[in-house]
């Protein structure tokens, strides 16, 4: 089963949706970490459209017990971050039961946890700026573990 390890997220759409995501491709979990809302919470509960009470979660206090939980847990930590050394996401090499770390909006990915990732991973983007919301690449991390489930 998959991770999605949340770093600090400030928005709680944005919780919601990775929430939603993680449904999406059962069976699937998230770990919340430092600010990021946790359920119960109606912006949250919105956005997710119940799947909270669907898909398993836990909350740790910060991302370095997160960290050390899901490679506790003999996962694979891969994170979501642009930068050097990152591979795209669709010609890396990855466990599907990875714990994927996608970081704070302003701040991405902590940088000791970028720096101690079995691999970094990003998404080639063409367009005028190297931005896209972290509910979204949490999305596009789904879509390429379900390609990889379903074609393998």
């Amino acid at each position: 089963m998959p991770l999605m390890i949340l770093d600090n997220l400030r928005s709680a759409y944005n919780v919601g949706s990775v929430f939603r995501t993680a449904a999406s491709i059962a069976p699937a979990g998230v770990l919340l970490t430092g600010i990021c809302c946790r359920p119960p919470n109606g912006k949250l509960g919105r956005s997710s459209r119940g799947t909270h009470s669907e898909v398993p979660w836990m909350y740790l206090p910060n991302l370095m017990e997160a960290v050390r939980w899901a490679r506790g847990s003999g996962r694979q930590l891969v994170a979501i971050e642009n930068g050097p050394g990152a591979a795209s996401i669709f010609e890396s090499s990855f466990d599907l039961s990875a714990a994927f770390v996608l970081g704070n909006e302003a701040e991405g990915v902590q940088r000791r946890v970028v720096e101690s990732a079995d691999l970094r991973l990003y998404f080639p983007q063409t367009g005028s700026r190297d931005c896209i919301n972290v509910s979204c690449m949490a999305a596009i991390v789904a879509a390429e573990l379900q390609r990889r489930r379903i074609i393998g």
